[in-house]
């Protein structure tokens, strides 16, 4: 089972290159994905010593992050919901 970033990164890279470089919509969490993704995120931001960004929790690698009921998934560029591989 992969985690939470891993299958989002996966996603995007897909995403890219099906769609020639295009970003896609957004990505939508359950909440304790949402949460979890965060958590681990502010542990690696903080241990490296990097900034927080203002915003940095709803952002993913340049794409929206939402918190959406059901499973979570990325919407791409064209509106289509495509599941993370978890």
């Amino acid at each position: 089972m992969t985690n939470i970033y891993d299958a989002m990164v996966t996603a995007l890279r897909d995403h890219w290159k099906a769609h020639d470089n295009a970003y896609p919509q957004r990505f939508e969490l359950t909440q304790d994905a949402f949460r979890t993704l965060n958590e681990t995120r502010k542990t690696v931001i903080t241990t490296m010593n990097y900034s927080f960004r203002p915003g940095w929790e709803n952002d993913f690698l340049g794409v929206p992050v939402a918190v959406a009921d059901g499973g979570c998934c990325m919407v791409d560029k064209d509106g289509n919901q495509v599941p993370l591989a978890l």
